[in-house]
Protein backbone atom coordinates (compact mmCIF):
# COMPACT_ATOMS: atom_id res chain seq x y z
CA UNK A 1 0.00 0.00 0.00
CA UNK A 2 1.43 3.20 -0.98
CA UNK A 3 1.72 5.92 1.67
CA UNK A 4 2.79 9.26 -0.38
CA UNK A 5 2.43 12.21 1.24
CA UNK A 6 2.18 15.76 -0.23
CA UNK A 7 2.16 18.82 1.49
CA UNK A 8 2.28 22.40 0.98
CA UNK A 9 2.81 25.62 3.73
CA UNK A 10 0.79 28.78 3.01
CA UNK A 11 -0.61 32.01 4.79
CA UNK A 12 -4.51 32.10 4.49
CA UNK A 13 -6.54 34.94 4.67
CA UNK A 14 -9.70 34.16 6.78
CA UNK A 15 -12.02 37.72 5.92
CA UNK A 16 -15.43 36.44 8.20
CA UNK A 17 -15.33 34.00 10.67
CA UNK A 18 -15.86 30.30 10.25
CA UNK A 19 -18.76 29.04 12.64
CA UNK A 20 -18.45 25.51 13.87
CA UNK A 21 -21.08 22.84 15.37
CA UNK A 22 -20.22 19.84 17.35
CA UNK A 23 -18.94 17.48 20.51
CA UNK A 24 -15.61 18.08 22.92
CA UNK A 25 -13.67 16.40 25.28
CA UNK A 26 -10.93 17.46 27.63
CA UNK A 27 -7.81 15.42 26.75
CA UNK A 28 -4.00 14.97 28.03
CA UNK A 29 -2.08 14.75 25.02
CA UNK A 30 1.59 11.84 25.66
CA UNK A 31 -1.40 9.83 27.53
CA UNK A 32 -2.32 6.81 26.80
CA UNK A 33 -6.08 7.49 26.55
CA UNK A 34 -5.99 10.77 24.40
CA UNK A 35 -5.92 9.28 21.43
CA UNK A 36 -8.78 6.74 22.27
CA UNK A 37 -10.83 9.67 23.95
CA UNK A 38 -10.85 11.39 20.49
CA UNK A 39 -11.74 8.32 18.35
CA UNK A 40 -14.51 7.39 20.37
CA UNK A 41 -15.71 11.10 20.17
CA UNK A 42 -15.47 11.44 16.26
CA UNK A 43 -16.74 7.65 16.04
CA UNK A 44 -19.95 8.37 18.04
CA UNK A 45 -20.62 12.28 16.82
CA UNK A 46 -20.45 9.88 13.19
CA UNK A 47 -22.09 6.99 13.87
CA UNK A 48 -25.17 8.80 16.18
CA UNK A 49 -25.28 10.68 12.40
CA UNK A 50 -24.93 14.40 14.63
CA UNK A 51 -24.97 16.20 11.80
CA UNK A 52 -27.50 15.57 10.69
CA UNK A 53 -29.19 16.83 14.03
CA UNK A 54 -27.44 20.44 13.23
CA UNK A 55 -29.62 23.23 11.73
CA UNK A 56 -27.69 24.57 9.15
CA UNK A 57 -24.79 23.06 7.86
CA UNK A 58 -22.54 24.08 5.43
CA UNK A 59 -22.31 22.20 2.46
CA UNK A 60 -20.14 20.38 1.46
CA UNK A 61 -19.64 19.17 4.54
CA UNK A 62 -16.59 20.49 6.04
CA UNK A 63 -15.63 18.49 9.37
CA UNK A 64 -13.33 20.23 11.59
CA UNK A 65 -11.24 19.20 14.36
CA UNK A 66 -10.19 21.96 17.05
CA UNK A 67 -7.47 21.95 19.87
CA UNK A 68 -8.26 24.77 22.24
CA UNK A 69 -7.68 25.78 25.61
CA UNK A 70 -4.17 24.68 26.06
CA UNK A 71 -2.46 24.16 29.14
CA UNK A 72 1.13 23.11 29.47
CA UNK A 73 2.17 21.04 32.17
CA UNK A 74 5.94 20.05 32.20
CA UNK A 75 5.88 16.66 30.03
CA UNK A 76 2.11 16.72 29.01
CA UNK A 77 -0.50 19.02 27.40
CA UNK A 78 -3.96 19.21 28.31
CA UNK A 79 -6.42 20.55 25.89
CA UNK A 80 -10.27 20.61 24.36
CA UNK A 81 -10.77 18.55 21.30
CA UNK A 82 -14.14 19.33 19.15
CA UNK A 83 -14.84 17.42 16.13
CA UNK A 84 -17.78 19.11 14.47
CA UNK A 85 -18.68 20.27 10.97
CA UNK A 86 -19.22 23.92 9.71
CA UNK A 87 -22.63 25.78 9.77
CA UNK A 88 -23.95 28.94 7.49
CA UNK A 89 -23.46 31.08 10.47
CA UNK A 90 -24.08 31.64 14.55
CA UNK A 91 -27.03 29.40 15.44
CA UNK A 92 -28.48 30.15 18.75
CA UNK A 93 -27.74 27.51 21.72
CA UNK A 94 -31.51 26.39 22.24
CA UNK A 95 -31.75 25.92 18.41
CA UNK A 96 -28.25 23.02 18.73
CA UNK A 97 -28.79 19.49 19.70
CA UNK A 98 -28.47 18.84 23.77
CA UNK A 99 -25.04 17.38 23.17
CA UNK A 100 -23.00 19.78 21.04
CA UNK A 101 -21.72 23.41 21.36
CA UNK A 102 -20.71 25.40 18.97
CA UNK A 103 -16.92 27.26 17.99
CA UNK A 104 -16.08 30.35 16.44
CA UNK A 105 -12.94 30.56 14.08
CA UNK A 106 -12.21 34.45 14.31
CA UNK A 107 -11.37 36.36 10.52
CA UNK A 108 -7.74 36.60 10.62
CA UNK A 109 -4.26 36.00 9.26
CA UNK A 110 -3.26 31.84 9.69
CA UNK A 111 -0.50 30.42 9.13
CA UNK A 112 -1.67 27.14 7.06
CA UNK A 113 -0.25 23.17 5.57
CA UNK A 114 -2.04 21.51 3.42
CA UNK A 115 -1.59 17.72 3.92
CA UNK A 116 -2.76 15.17 1.45
CA UNK A 117 -2.46 11.91 2.56
CA UNK A 118 -3.53 8.36 2.16
CA UNK A 119 -2.50 7.37 5.68
CA UNK A 120 -3.85 10.55 7.21
CA UNK A 121 -3.50 10.05 10.69
CA UNK A 122 0.62 9.68 10.12
CA UNK A 123 0.64 12.44 7.69
CA UNK A 124 -0.33 14.13 10.49
CA UNK A 125 2.52 13.83 12.98
CA UNK A 126 4.50 15.01 10.16
CA UNK A 127 2.43 18.16 9.46
CA UNK A 128 2.56 19.06 12.86
CA UNK A 129 6.15 19.15 12.55
CA UNK A 130 6.39 20.73 9.51
CA UNK A 131 4.07 23.45 10.81
CA UNK A 132 5.91 24.05 13.89
CA UNK A 133 9.51 24.45 11.90
CA UNK A 134 7.89 27.11 10.14
CA UNK A 135 6.41 28.71 12.90
CA UNK A 136 7.01 29.48 16.45
CA UNK A 137 5.54 27.54 18.82
CA UNK A 138 2.60 28.06 21.75
CA UNK A 139 -1.08 29.40 19.47
CA UNK A 140 -3.71 29.18 21.39
CA UNK A 141 -5.42 27.28 19.33
CA UNK A 142 -5.68 25.49 16.17
CA UNK A 143 -8.02 23.62 13.74
CA UNK A 144 -8.07 21.21 11.36
CA UNK A 145 -10.74 20.91 8.12
CA UNK A 146 -11.24 18.34 6.17
CA UNK A 147 -13.84 17.94 2.88
CA UNK A 148 -15.82 15.32 2.12
CA UNK A 149 -18.47 14.22 -0.01
CA UNK A 150 -20.33 11.93 2.85
CA UNK A 151 -19.31 11.42 6.47
CA UNK A 152 -15.69 9.48 6.69
CA UNK A 153 -15.59 6.32 8.52
CA UNK A 154 -11.73 7.18 9.10
CA UNK A 155 -9.38 9.92 8.06
CA UNK A 156 -7.93 8.11 4.90
CA UNK A 157 -7.54 9.59 1.70
CA UNK A 158 -8.17 12.83 2.88
CA UNK A 159 -7.30 16.45 1.94
CA UNK A 160 -6.77 18.54 5.06
CA UNK A 161 -5.46 21.68 6.28
CA UNK A 162 -3.89 22.56 10.06
CA UNK A 163 -4.06 26.16 10.70
CA UNK A 164 -2.59 28.21 13.17
CA UNK A 165 -3.19 31.93 14.15
CA UNK A 166 -0.85 34.71 13.43
CA UNK A 167 -3.08 37.67 13.94
CA UNK A 168 -6.46 37.56 14.33
CA UNK A 169 -9.33 40.86 13.15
Amino acid sequence: METKSEFSIYIKELADPVYVVGRKVRVKHGTPECFVKIDNLIEGFFAEDVPSQIPEVKLPLVRFGICSHHVYYSDIIEFDYLTGVEVVGPIDRSRLPATTTGFVIPSGTYACIKVSAIDSSTALDVAYSKLDEWLSESEEWEAFSGEYEMYPDELTNAVMELWRPIEQQ
